[in-house]
């Protein structure tokens, strides 16, 4: 699986160069980001009464997304696909797939190092092989800088918060939300 996802992202990122080439002035853009994930500590349910049945920690791994945007005087709109895997002891690696709405705020001018702020809200599929596969509600919020390279292309350094609804067992004998945070560099280029 790393192979593949290795394979994937290094594919991702030199197509995105290949498009800068030919890029030139205009509103949309692309971006790819990749970087590590860690969710908080998974709190289980019973589904039934809401007590509370334990928790369990979580480990750090990979968070991959990308996305096509629009640029507006000093806001910009966006559709993202993501992934995101975090490990745990107790039932292995949870998957989340998702694809949000994001709208953002730049403080600065694009052509200028550039802060902004962040929202999105959209669909999260959740997985863990023989315990969990549910699709709810996603959502993030965070921060990051742009800063530029080129008239196209701009570094994109961010954090994000990310949480979902309520996710569930297969077998109904728990529920939880999942809630954490990623650290993410990737790339902004301006597109056809």
């Amino acid at each position: 699986m790393k192979n593949y996802l290795s394979i994937l992202c290094v594919s991702f990122f030199m197509g995105m160069l290949a498009l800068s080439a030919q890029a030139v002035d205009t509103p949309y853009y692309v971006s790819g980001n990749i970087g590590a994930s860690l969710f908080s500590n998974i709190t289980l349910n019973n589904p039934a009464t809401q007590i509370q049945q334990g928790t369990f920690p979580t480990s750090a791994s990979y968070a991959v997304e990308s996305a096509l945007g629009r640029d507006f005087d000093g806001f910009r709109v966006e559709v993202e696909a993501g992934l995101q895997q975090n490990k745990t002891t107790r039932i292995g690696a949870i998957n989340v797939v998702s694809v949000l709405f994001n709208g953002y705020y730049d403080f600065s001018d694009p052509d200028e190092l550039s802060p902004y702020v962040t929202a999105g809200i959209g669909y999260a599929g959740v997985t863990a092989v023989n315990y969990v596969s549910s699709s709810v509600l996603g959502y993030q919020v965070g921060a990051g800088v742009l800063i530029p390279i080129s008239e196209i292309a701009a570094i994109d350094l961010r954090y994000r918060y990310f949480g979902t609804g309520t996710c569930n067992f297969i077998d109904n004998s728990s529920e939880f939300k999942l809630s954490g945070s990623s650290v993410l560099v990737g790339l902004k280029l301006k597109m056809r």
